[in-house]
């Protein structure tokens, strides 16, 4: 039995020693410190130095600068709390206002609290949480202090603790916005008897909030877990056995926060660009950060070009690999079915020139889903903007086998594999600007040339075409079978545009109306003439034969004059694509060799004003100089 009670003595004095080590007030702390709101400009270092747990009485107003032997010049003075929005600073104040604080406990709470209001700099924002059941929050934090001590000195106590509930109250206000430095003093009396938070989601909440826990006359059990929530956050733990030792933590914890000093540094011009790792040391404290100086246009010396380091072959294998993926998936999903369909029609459009057209269902163009939805979707859009005979004719006149909304699918489909290119090539930023307006133009260029030169192949087959009507007539033709042997005899575009004449006037359409609509189509302005003789002829009579005839030789010479003109307009044209492509090529040039330096020109918003200016000079003189160029004949 002596032996059992042995152990047992001994083995409740190890637990007492432990806990009470842990419950023992928190040694002064190292000094650190801290900066905050870094910034930089051509020449000077700019930042917030704030300092922690220094001792009393340490002098915090010289400040040096070093980068290994070197010292920069260095100036530092102490900045108001309004100077201070880069670097926000606050505290919670976490009171136990139980029931077991009545009295002469909430008193000194209250005092203690009053103090630490005055120790702490102008520029922390102050808040209270009461840790009473249920836990509130008395003040969000501000730099009143006329309003935090209001708050403090209405103060009561009564119910039960809530100490977990009120350190997940103050977490929460603390983790709102941006702070340079924040923190949570918590004073209890007791154990928490009426949180519905446990201890790990208290430690939990705080998270990168340091917590400091004060004791207050408590038991060692209840110490040595306030202890433990400082521990686990980074905070500092005090106990406190009556009100002077409750008034010193409080004191004390208040030298967390220091006087914040405004620190500028010169940077030399020979360190222009360079990045280097600054020592800052005060008030016997020092700490590090590293910092690349920003570009000094004033330094004297030659620009050295330094080639960057291409990709690797891995690289490019890897992107080209996924660029021909996306564009044959693109290709088989989309492209493919349109193309097949396309191909469809063109072959049922041969056979309504002899079958009566019957209405049926429309087919489904995509071979999947996904393409069926997006061809349903690209219609109702196109259906929406009222924009379906527009770009109708706009495809006719290109000679492209595509229905509107295919087209405008198309041109999507495009505008992501441009923003999906640029994006890879240069930032992904760039692709989603660039990408679209890329892919737009490109397409409208495409649509455009193949228009241009479908229009003017038109234009060069009119005079044979119609000399062939001609000799038709003289033949014995009539006018719809002379147009019929024509279609036959000439190629792209004569024989499919009078082809579909002739499938109309099969309909029952007058002739006439059926060429006037391809005069339209195809912009031909010497088939409207022709139309209007054909119209003429029919209503008052004559020999159409010699009246088309006419017409042909007065087309061969506004050709002649039309090639006379473009031969020599040709040296204006070519000046004035030279003069358009000069700034955009140099521009590109300079984009792949030299990116550092036209950087500025789109990462500064000077330089993106004068890019924005540029592109509208640019566009100016371009407008300019196509009518310069443009004769009319």
């Amino acid at each position: 039995m002596k032996r059992r009670f042995g152990l047992g003595a001994l083995s409740a004095t190890v637990v007492a020693t432990m806990v009470w080590l842990t419950a023992a007030p928190a040694a002064a702390a190292d000094p650190a410190l801290s900066i905050s709101g870094l910034r930089q400009e051509a020449g000077l270092l700019e930042f917030y130095l704030s300092a922690q747990d220094l001792p009393a009485g340490t002098a915090f107003d010289t400040v040096a600068v070093k980068a290994g032997d070197r010292t920069f010049e260095a100036t530092s003075k102490q900045v108001a709390s309004a100077e201070t929005a880069a670097a926000r600073r606050g505290v919670v104040l976490v009171l136990d206002t139980s029931g077991s604080m009545t009295g002469g406990p909430i008193d000194a709470a209250r005092t203690a609290a009053r103090r630490y209001l005055e120790l702490v700099p102008a520029d922390v924002e102050i808040g209270l949480v009461t840790a009473g059941a249920p836990a509130t929050v008395a003040l969000a934090p501000t730099k009143d202090r006329a309003a935090a001590n209001r708050a403090v000195d209405a103060l009561a106590a009564t119910g039960e603790t809530a100490l977990y509930d009120g350190v997940r109250l103050a977490a929460g206000l603390m983790n709102k916005g941006e702070w340079g430095q924040r923190r949570i003093v918590a004073l209890s009396d007791g154990a928490d008897t009426a949180s519905k938070a446990t201890l790990a989601m208290a430690r939990q909440a705080a998270g990168a909030v340091a917590v400091d826990t004060i004791a207050f006359a408590t038991p060692d059990t209840t110490a040595g877990i306030l202890a433990g929530l400082s521990a686990a956050t980074g905070g500092r733990a005090f106990a406190a056995a009556d009100a002077a030792a409750l008034g010193a933590a409080f004191a004390e914890a208040s030298g967390s926060f220091s006087v914040q000093l405004l620190v500028r540094v010169t940077v030399p011009a020979e360190l222009s660009g360079q990045q280097l790792r600054l020592t800052v040391a005060a008030g016997g404290a020092s700490t590090e950060v590293p910092v690349a100086f920003a570009v000094d246009t004033r330094a004297v010396g030659p620009l050295v070009g330094v080639p960057g380091g291409a990709p690797g072959n891995t690289w490019l294998l890897v992107i080209g690999g996924v660029v021909f993926a996306g564009l044959l998936g693109t290709a088989l999903l989309v492209v493919g079915p349109m193309l097949s369909a396309s191909d469809r029609r063109r072959r049922l459009s041969q056979l309504d020139q002899f079958v009566a057209p019957r209405r049926s269902a429309a087919p489904v163009d995509g071979s999947s889903q996904v393409t069926a939805a997006a061809l349903a979707l690209s219609e109702q859009v196109v259906k929406s903007a009222n924009v379906e005979g527009r770009l109708a004719t706009q495809l006719d006149r290109a000679g492209m086998r595509l229905r509107p909304h295919e087209w405008l699918l198309l041109r999507a489909l495009a505008c992501v594999v441009a923003a999906v290119l640029i994006g890879v090539l240069l930032a992904p930023l760039a692709g989603v600007v660039l990408g679209p307006l890329v892919g737009w133009l490109f397409t409208s260029l495409y649509h455009r040339n193949r228009a241009t030169k479908r229009v003017e192949a038109f234009r060069e087959l009119m005079p044979e075409a119609l000399q062939l009507i001609v000799g038709s007539l003289r033949s014995g033709f009539s006018l719809t079978q002379a147009i019929d042997a024509m279609a036959r005899e000439l190629p792209e575009p004569i024989a499919s545009e009078f082809g579909r004449a002739l499938g109309e006037a099969r309909l029952g359409v007058d002739i006439e109306d059926a060429l006037d609509r391809v005069a339209v189509r195809m912009r031909s302005k010497d088939l409207a003439w022709a139309v209007v003789a054909i119209r003429v002829q029919r209503d008052i009579g004559g020999n159409l034969a010699e009246v088309l005839s006419t017409t042909v030789e007065t087309m061969r010479e506004r050709e002649a004059l039309y090639r006379e003109v473009r031969s020599l307009s040709a040296e204006g044209r070519l000046s004035a694509w030279v003069l358009l492509a000069l700034p955009i090529g140099a521009g590109a040039f300079m984009f792949l060799s030299r990116g550092e330096y036209v950087r500025p020109l789109y990462t500064d918003i000077r330089g993106i004003v004068m890019l924005v200016v540029g592109v509208l000079l640019l566009l100016v003189g371009g407008f300019w100089l196509s009518r310069l160029i443009k004769i009319e004949v």
